[in-house]
């Protein structure tokens, strides 16, 4: 048995493998149909699809059970229909988002450095308030001007803003400011009349203390009394009658107080100031200029000490207070004793 599965002595002879190679494979390349067949092959594997057949070239995407592989859902898709649905889905998300973001209290929160509304609505206001303050200042500015001017006894030159459509309309304007015809007759006629050509000439001291033109036609209804600390006169009238400044000056006050409610006063060359309190409303400003006769308020019974509809009217002359009375033109109506 030994000798027969020794080496030494082969029983059967060997396999040339390079022969049964070649005559067992068909297409080994030695004939000319193979040779035509393989070129076939390289040819049409080597040829590439077009982009558009690439793209629109349909696939079958199937589920199928994981043990059974029974087929549950299947579709038949391609890389275009891939693309552009992908491209939808996105689309539409990044509105969704986007409107979700815009339209909704969420951009307050999301979008950085987003101010708010209630933010924008406080910057306008403090822009409003902060404009208000600058126009108050600069009226501060000119009123402690005019008033160191005439502190030096030297002369302004300021007038009064004419009211909206006054070189239109002509008198019509101070008809709106609640002038009856009454009124405008007598501004006409003391115009006319030129009662103030004294006050415009050299002033001596009885003509400093005069009064040119009076505040309001009425009756008095308190007189003056220092003791008590009644520095002037107290004109009653009907409520809304039309308060005027007694001679040329600039306003210096215009302003509400509570116990003297809207106050308006007056400087006069010659260091000559007049009060008028209790009114209704103002019809001028700080730093207007106002001549003897113009609406400057409208009488009422505004502040806390005032105990019905009339006009308090203090006149003032070197920083003392005078009676009113005594220096007003005309002769006056005295209610106070039978009150």
């Amino acid at each position: 048995m030994n000798w027969f599965l020794n080496a030494d002595f082969p029983t059967q002879k060997p396999l040339n493998y390079s022969k049964v190679t070649e005559e067992s494979l068909p297409f080994s390349g030695k004939s000319k149909s193979c040779r035509m067949i393989l070129r076939y092959l390289r040819k049409t594997m080597s040829k590439k699809d077009s982009f558009w057949k690439r793209w629109s070239k349909p696939y079958r995407l199937t589920i199928l059970e994981e043990q059974s592989f029974k087929e549950r859902w299947q579709i038949s898709i391609s890389r275009i229909g891939v693309a552009l649905t992908v491209g939808a889905i996105v689309t539409l998300t990044s509105v969704a988002v986007y409107a979700l973001v815009a339209w909704s209290p969420l951009k307050e929160l999301v979008v950085p450095g987003y101010a708010s509304e209630a933010s924008r609505m406080r910057a306008i206001q403090a822009e409003i308030v902060a404009d208000s303050a600058v126009r108050q200042l600069a009226i501060q500015d000119e009123y402690l001007q005019t008033l160191s001017t005439l502190l030096r006894g030297e002369s302004v030159e300021n007038r009064i803003q004419e009211p909206d459509g006054a070189g239109e309309k002509g008198g019509d304007a101070l008809t709106e400011w609640g002038l009856t015809q009454e009124d405008l007759d007598l501004r006409s006629r003391v115009e006319q009349e030129d009662r103030f050509a004294l006050q415009r000439g050299q002033l001596n001291e009885k003509t400093m203390r005069n009064i040119p033109f009076a505040p309001i036609q009425g009756s008095v209804s308190s007189k003056f009394d220092p003791g008590i600390g009644h520095f002037g006169v107290d004109f009653v009238a009907p409520e809304g009658s039309v308060i005027h400044a007694v001679d040329d000056g600039i306003v210096v006050i215009a302003s509400y107080t509570s116990d003297g409610g809207y106050v308006v006063s007056i400087q006069h060359p010659a260091n000559r100031t007049s009060v008028y309190k209790h009114n209704k409303s103002l019809l001028v400003e700080t730093g207007n200029r106002v001549q003897a006769g113009d609406p400057i308020a409208i009488l009422g019974g505004t502040g806390t000490h005032s105990t019905g509809p009339h006009s308090h009217f203090e006149w003032w002359v070197d920083g003392q207070p005078l009676d009113p009375t005594q220096w007003l033109p005309g002769p006056l109506e005295d209610v106070s004793l039978s009150e």
